[in-house]
């Protein structure tokens, strides 16, 4: 996640409550839960963090992290993980970065 985040230059630059890390995770989980606003999305992405120091940020921090962020770290982790795309065959799965083929055992 880092090395994504510094490859698109996304990296916060002060120490902040809602870094960029966390802004990637929000991003995805917003994917997971289109349906419902940002402050659902922050709790269902926080709730198992019970007994920790979790921030609540309102829906407006939450909006501006992820408008800080952007699409860029997310389209770029896409293209750093490697998967099966659909309608592919199990062994040609690809790395969409390196073009390499792996299995699907070896991309687990």
């Amino acid at each position: 996640m880092d090395a994504v985040l510094a490859e698109t230059r996304t990296v916060q630059q002060r120490l902040r409550d809602l870094p960029s890390r966390v802004g990637v995770y929000f991003l995805l989980a917003m994917c997971l839960f289109p349906e419902v606003g940002y402050r659902l999305v922050w709790d269902k992405l926080t709730a198992g963090l019970s007994g920790m120091p979790v921030v609540c940020p309102s829906a407006e921090a939450l909006r501006d992290l992820r408008q800080r962020i952007g699409s860029a770290p997310v389209r770029a982790l896409f293209e750093v993980l490697p998967g099966c795309w659909p309608g592919r065959r199990r062994q040609e799965c690809v790395s969409v970065r390196t073009g390499r083929c792996r299995s699907t055992a070896a991309a687990r």
